[in-house]
């Protein structure tokens, strides 16, 4: 693998770093929430119940009210699977050049597989996020549908699967002619 290729394969880290950070923002919102009393308001005095609309105020109060150890329930392991993979991903596009192109382009598709309910989160995705930024979402909207799973994963993937493409080194042409043939008939 050239210079050139390694340090474009390099920067392609910067897309595990931005999955990441929505995964860190869905695990400390939703477990922030679940330590959250109902009874919670802010300080214009909008409650936090089921069904009430959550504001920006809610969501610092969700922050504040995260707590580190409530991640080691038995309950998210998968999401420690999630975040493992997050850091093998950096380190295996980090070391892309002494592990191998094609390796690395597995290891990336492969994500897909490993995480396939992100393929039935991701059509909703747009509509969380969407209900997220318009004032929409509701406790119950973090509470009644696998919040973690149904932001995170989705992101992965997409990440995942736009580095498997992206990746650059010898031997990749073959590799990604039937991955463009694939995705792009």
């Amino acid at each position: 693998m050239n210079h050139e290729d390694a340090q474009f394969n390099r920067r392609l880290a910067w897309l595990i770093l931005v999955s990441f950070v929505v995964f860190a923002s869905a695990v400390i919102l939703r477990l922030g929430l679940g330590a959250t009393p109902y009874d919670a308001t802010d300080s214009a005095g909008r409650p936090m119940g089921f069904n009430d609309p959550l504001h920006g105020e809610h969501y610092l109060i969700m922050f504040r009210n995260f707590n580190l150890t409530d991640l080691f329930s038995l309950e998210y392991v998968y999401e420690w699977i999630l975040l493992a993979a997050q850091v093998a991903g950096a380190g295996v596009l980090l070391n892309c050049g002494r592990l191998g192109a094609r390796f690395c382009v597995w290891f990336f598709a492969g994500q897909a597989a490993l995480f396939p309910l992100g393929f039935i989160a991701l059509p909703f995705l747009p509509v969380l996020v969407g209900s997220f930024f318009t004032g929409r979402m509701d406790r119950e909207g973090f509470v009644d549908i696998p919040f973690i799973l149904a932001i995170a994963q989705p992101v992965w993937i997409v990440t995942s699967l736009t580095i498997a493409v992206r990746l650059r080194g010898t031997g990749l042409g073959r590799i990604l002619s039937r991955v463009h043939a694939f995705l792009l008939p």
